[in-house]
């Protein structure tokens, strides 16, 4: 009688979340087989962002449904490659940018890829950027130039070229219009970075001085601790001397929304980019009679990366203070803490590295 073999399956380490409320499991996680075009990459960094914590904290719902590796600021080095890839090459080093689109439905067609129909966000649609290794099609990936560290891979691949898009595509800031964003996050940094290369006066507002001093190295023209102020409104309307052309909100809550909406003149731009389930709490009708015009904005679009990397290579993007801190993969909650302290802007993960 001859005997059946047994095939072992290729495992990878990964940070899963099963549950709302608890913490991130490490787990071993079978490898999906690589399809034709796709590529497998060895994750040097994956940034820590709020949205990731909004899952965990607040129970916001995953698009599929758990377990799910979350995660989607993504910078690495090519590992392996499908038999019909062109494009990339074992040890490449690569960004891939935190969502996908198909390439194929109008919108991405229409260079709108942020609108495509079939919109996957990795960490949330499609298993993301906590575990040693991820795969992706070719047509996704972006190369990383030799110059820069891993680290400024995960920053480009989500919020810079957001902040971009915002800034550039969504909104398109004006010179010299007051811009106000709520929260100096990641995120809220890079929009103002972008938005003072469109030469508009931009206002920072949040909790934490030490964020604000960061943003007032960084060119804002002004900052608020709102924590600090017996009304937020009064104290951002002094400070800007009247009321906003463009608020942009970032960190999705009401009472931030109703913040921004307050400060906003009528005809003003109000864009929301935190993401939330909230519901909006302030009356159509003030919109209506107001015209304001409420602005969404998401994704990060990938014909957008090499703008963002001259505007590096230029040097002006800043980013080396955003970034607070390092982890290997096994002390993944040990990060999701610093963020729920407000001690980072953005922690990297490193699923590749050993603890020392």
């Amino acid at each position: 009688m001859t005997e059946k073999k047994t095939e072992s399956k290729a495992t990878m380490k990964a940070a899963v979340f099963r549950h709302a409320y608890e913490p991130l499991t490490i787990e071993d996680v079978p490898l999906k087989p690589l399809k034709s075009t796709g590529v497998r990459i060895s994750i040097e960094t994956c940034s820590v962002c709020h949205t990731d914590l909004q899952f965990i904290d607040r129970g916001l719902a995953t698009a599929k449904t758990p377990p799910l590796i979350l995660g989607h600021e993504i910078a690495g080095v090519v590992q392996e490659t499908g038999k019909n890839v062109t494009s990339f090459s074992a040890r490449d080093r690569v960004i891939v940018p935190a969502t996908i689109s198909c390439g194929k439905c109008l919108a991405c067609k229409s260079w709108n890829e942020t609108q495509c129909d079939n919109l996957k966000i990795l960490g949330n649609h499609i298993d993301g950027g906590y575990a040693e290794t991820i795969s992706v099609d070719q047509s996704q990936l972006v190369h990383l130039p030799d110059e820069f560290p891993f680290e400024l891979g995960s920053l480009i691949s989500n919020i810079f070229v957001g902040a971009f898009h915002l800034v550039y595509d969504r909104v398109n800031i004006r010179q010299g219009e007051t811009v106000v964003i709520f929260g100096c996050g990641g995120f809220g940094l890079s929009l103002l970075q972008m938005a003072k290369l469109k030469q508009a006066q931009v206002y920072m507002v949040d909790i934490f001085d030490w964020k604000l001093n960061i943003a007032r190295d960084y060119g804002a023209d002004g900052v608020l601790n709102s924590n600090k102020c017996k009304v937020c409104e009064e104290g951002v309307c002094e400070m800007i001397r009247g009321k906003a052309d463009v608020v942009i909100e970032t960190i999705g809550t009401p009472r931030t929304m109703v913040q921004a909406m307050n400060v906003l003149h009528k005809g003003g731009r109000l864009v929301l980019s935190g993401y939330s389930d909230n519901t909006i709490p302030f009356l159509v009708g003030r919109i209506i009679m107001d015209e304001v015009s409420l602005i969404g904005s998401v994704g990060a679009p990938k014909r957008e990366i090499p703008d963002v990397i001259k505007l590096l290579k230029d040097r002006k993007i800043r980013w080396r203070e955003m970034v607070s801190g390092h982890y290997p993969l096994s002390r993944i909650n040990e990060a999701f803490n610093a963020l729920r302290m407000g001690h980072s802007i953005r922690t990297m993960v490193h699923p590749n590295q050993q603890e020392s």
